[in-house]
């Protein structure tokens, strides 16, 4: 059996600065180190936050709403990462098409296919493996076993948008965001790749019958949701965060 590696996109800690504009020279510059255009656009000067940890990052998403860096850092994380390489080069080289309708369309009546498709082509994740899931604990107990496919990605600004999507946030009066580890892996977990519309989701998507463990769970800050509206100017009203930690086997 092929040994799955840690998939860790902060190994190397993400550091959050206070920028300034960035010259033309020096836009140019990190143009060629290959940043993006978004981040050639500003240059550092000070320190803030070091950011080491997959619960740091949950945690500064909180508090902040938006961190473009730290998504662009973690994309260049899994492009470098010799485990990421591994474990997509395990899975097809074509997309099957129940996990490319889950992706795409995400329908209800899609899911049992889609659960077929993560058992016949997933892998278990190694021990420790750090995942991010936005949305809300499903039980009022502190453990549940999930009946469908559950979806996570490697970086906390996907899962707190799809935490806030179609006004779940607002609906359920708070907003939460997991950091999720496997423990004791029996469960399989499909490894999308970062192509066509949906990589930058950078997904990761277990199949049914995973078992989620809250062991912990901390309020961050309060933020503004907004809900969903036929037109005009959507509802909204402050809720609290929290940062759920989650063990998944």
């Amino acid at each position: 059996m092929t040994k799955i590696g840690i998939v860790n996109v902060l190994s190397t800690p993400y550091d959050v600065w206070n920028t300034r504009n960035a010259t033309v020279d020096e836009s140019l510059e990190m143009l060629k180190q290959g940043y993006s255009p978004a981040e050639s656009l500003r240059v550092n000067e000070h320190l803030v936050e070091r950011i080491a940890t997959h619960k740091q990052a949950a945690a500064h998403l909180l508090r902040e709403g938006l961190a473009n860096g730290l998504e662009f850092y973690i994309d260049r994380a899994l492009e470098a990462s010799v485990e990421y390489r591994a474990i997509r080069a395990l899975m097809p080289t074509v997309v099957p098409p129940a996990l490319e309708a889950y992706q795409g369309m995400f329908l209800a009546s899609g899911l049992s296919s889609a659960d077929a498709a993560i058992r016949a082509n997933g892998v278990e994740l190694a021990e420790g493996q750090m995942l991010f899931h936005g949305g809300c604990w499903p039980s009022a107990d502190s453990i549940f076993k999930t009946t469908r496919p559950f979806s996570t990605s490697f970086c906390p600004q996907v899962a707190l948008r799809n935490a806030e999507w179609k006004g779940k946030a607002y609906d359920a009066g708070r907003l939460e965001l997991m950091v999720v580890r496997v423990v004791r892996p029996t469960t399989r977990a499909y490894i999308y790749g970062r192509e066509g519309s949906h990589g930058y989701e950078k997904e990761v998507v277990f199949a049914a019958g995973a078992r989620l463990t809250c062991v912990q769970q901390t309020q961050v800050d309060d933020v503004q949701a907004f809900g969903m509206t036929s037109g005009g100017r959507p509802p909204h009203k402050m809720v609290p965060t929290y940062l759920l930690e989650v063990e998944i086997s």
